[in-house]
């Protein structure tokens, strides 16, 4: 049996620290839980039946003897807490992101690589819909030709204003790191890079709208590939919104919305574009189609998709599987992001990877900013 602290009892800790205090996780059982918020550790007392709980993650490290810990609390806590328990050799699984900025989660990464005895991760949960995996594994396998085009679109994110109005620390470049990019988008890009890699360059803009916040809620960026290029836009400003990723390739093309993929099969383009000799060029196509799964998405409503990624981290502390996201690779979306912000801010193409000290200075910049701002803000 596999003994996890939780750090961080919010909304996504909660949800993490139900699923282990009521057994939905085979062979590992909730030790202890960790918030600095005197409410979230009295929800702890009503809910955590069991767990021992504290007030500072150094006395629960001193205090028990952890496989692993799950990493739930704000995004900038994420760097230090982390590489605390990794010196002390106990697995870690960081919430998304691992860090908001390139520099802390090479930090993380650097601090996992000095210790390749202990296992970790990040939650990127999303790695683990079955559409997605069969994505991957249908253009590694170059079956549908090089990429020619891919556009991701998803605005189905509606948040209204009194969802800010409730405060903490989310929507702020100081509690952060920024806004639906940092929130929303990084799963949405980590599956973007997971599925055809790093962008060469960036060029992106950035608005608020109809928000009285210090952060975007609608983001448009052209992700730069050399041979082709990727559209990327989110709002969480759009009613009806769509969640879609369309992938061109030279034979090929594979469409994904939030319950179906499409794949459809046809002849090179190159080639046709050769033989044809008259008229505009066809070539007949074929197509399938694969589903999200029903029992999945009913699981996902009960339990959360974020259950998928603790069982991944149980079966690699175990030796019986990988975990969805290495530490090394929690880096990658965030040279995404950090990149759009840049961009955005400079108002020119950001080329990858980002200038590090160039960011440090944005974030601070806007950091400044949203505090002078404060009074005037609800």
């Amino acid at each position: 049996m596999l003994n996890f602290g939780i750090i961080g009892v919010g909304r996504m800790g909660k949800r993490h620290a139900s699923n282990l205090c009521h057994g939905r996780l085979g062979g590992v059982r909730l030790k202890a839980a960790c918030d600095i918020d005197d409410d979230a550790l009295e929800w702890c007392k009503r809910h955590l039946k069991g767990a021992t709980l504290y007030s500072d993650y150094r006395q629960m490290a001193d205090s028990e003897k952890l496989d692993g810990v799950i990493i739930a609390t704000p995004h900038y806590a994420h760097a230090p807490i982390a590489q605390y328990f990794i010196q002390r050799g106990v697995n870690v699984l960081i919430e998304k992101p691992i860090a908001p900025t390139v520099t802390l989660a090479k930090q993380v990464a650097a601090e996992a690589a000095r210790h390749p005895e202990v296992k970790v991760g990040v939650s990127y949960n999303q790695r683990s819909n079955r559409m997605y995996k069969k994505a991957k594994a249908l253009i590694t396998s170059g079956k549908l030709g090089e990429i020619q085009r891919a556009d991701f679109i998803i605005t189905d994110w509606y948040r209204s204003q009194a969802y800010y109005d409730q405060g903490g620390w989310r929507a702020s470049y100081t509690g952060e790191g920024g806004g639906c990019l940092m929130n929303q988008c990084i799963h949405q890009l980590d599956i973007l890079q997971w599925l055809i890699g790093m962008p060469n360059s960036i060029t992106a803009s950035l608005r608020t709208v109809d928000r009285n916040i210090s952060v975007e809620n609608d983001v448009s960026a052209i992700l730069n590939y050399g041979d082709f290029d990727c559209t990327f836009s989110a709002s969480t400003h759009e009613l009806s919104g769509v969640n879609r990723l369309e992938i061109a390739c030279d034979r090929g093309r594979i469409v994904i919305t939030p319950l179906k993929m499409k794949v459809i099969k046809h002849k090179s383009q190159r080639e046709v574009n050769r033989v044809t000799k008259h008229g505009y060029g066809f070539s007949p196509s074929r197509s399938y189609t694969v589903g999200y799964g029903a029992c999945r998405l009913i699981a996902d409503i009960i339990y959360g998709q974020q259950l998928r990624s603790v069982r991944a981290f149980r079966d690699a502390i175990n030796g019986k599987g990988e975990m969805l996201a290495r530490a090394d690779e929690g880096e990658r979306a965030m040279q995404i992001i950090n990149g759009i912000y840049l961009s955005a801010y400079k108002g020119r193409t950001v080329t990858l990877p980002i200038d590090e000290d160039e960011y440090s200075e944005y974030l601070e910049t806007m950091k400044a900013a949203e505090q002078s701002a404060k009074p005037h803000m609800q």
